[in-house]
């Protein structure tokens, strides 16, 4: 884990640990189980898991507890989101942010979930083994700048930032030069930026296939098969 990443996340269990802990948070009886709030509450906030809090983290606010309850456990939630420690979807994680109009919450809480976002992309993007589209695309629409976004991904032939390069471009490229049902919720502006960046490292495949000839050959194929659809579309 990076420095900067480590800061990030100690800044939100900073910013929101004026948030305590409840012994007891409400919840509708048909959805919340007395097993399920115990299992919430049997860990200290920084020790819970993916088992131990994915279930609240899926029904927060709309179904168990307030705003101020899913800010308690937001840090933890959101630390374990980045790391792909959880399993709830990330669109369904980032959306109870939209769900609790975190844009009218107070501004260090603003300011720290927004550092939060910026510094999760750049860890995940350049460190994750594999790339995952919906982080994209769900980090994108909160932090609203995608140009810088694209500016912190290596795409240095030697980097894991590169074969998430290569990943991307294989799966997605020839969509969003076509019909682009993935990234629909991205504006044409976007879409365009996208491919422009996409455009503007495709020197970094050929480099990267005669690297890897000799290293890895399942995934000099994979660029090698990029090259080809990239040089067909």
């Amino acid at each position: 884990m990076t420095e900067e990443f480590k800061i990030a996340i100690e800044e939100l269990y900073k910013t929101f640990e004026k948030y305590p802990f409840k012994s007891t948070i409400e919840g509708c009886p048909c959805c919340v189980s007395d097993n399920d709030k115990s299992t919430l509450h049997s860990k200290q906030l920084r020790e819970l898991e993916d088992d131990d809090v994915s279930r609240y983290a899926f029904k927060a606010m709309t179904t168990w507890g307030d705003v101020n309850d899913f800010k308690h456990y937001l840090p933890r939630i959101f630390e374990l989101a980045a790391t792909r420690k959880l399993i709830v979807d990330t669109f369904v994680i980032l959306g109870k942010l939209d769900y609790g109009n975190w844009n009218e919450w107070e501004s260090d809480e603003q300011n720290s979930i927004q550092k939060f976002l910026k510094a999760w992309w750049k860890y995940d993007i350049n460190n994750a083994t594999y790339f995952d589209s919906e982080i994209l695309i769900e980090l994108n629409k909160r932090i609203q700048d995608l140009p810088t976004m694209l500016n912190d991904w290596n795409v240095r032939v030697e980097s894991q930032g590169f074969k998430n390069y290569v990943d991307f471009v294989e799966s997605y490229y020839p969509e969003l030069k076509g019909k682009n049902k993935s990234f629909k919720e991205f504006s044409q502006d976007e879409i365009e930026t996208l491919i422009n960046w996409i455009e503007s490292n495709s020197g970094q495949l050929e480099e990267g296939f005669f690297k890897y000839d000799s290293e890895d050959e399942e995934f000099s194929k994979t660029i090698s098969d990029t090259l080809y659809m990239f040089e067909r579309v």
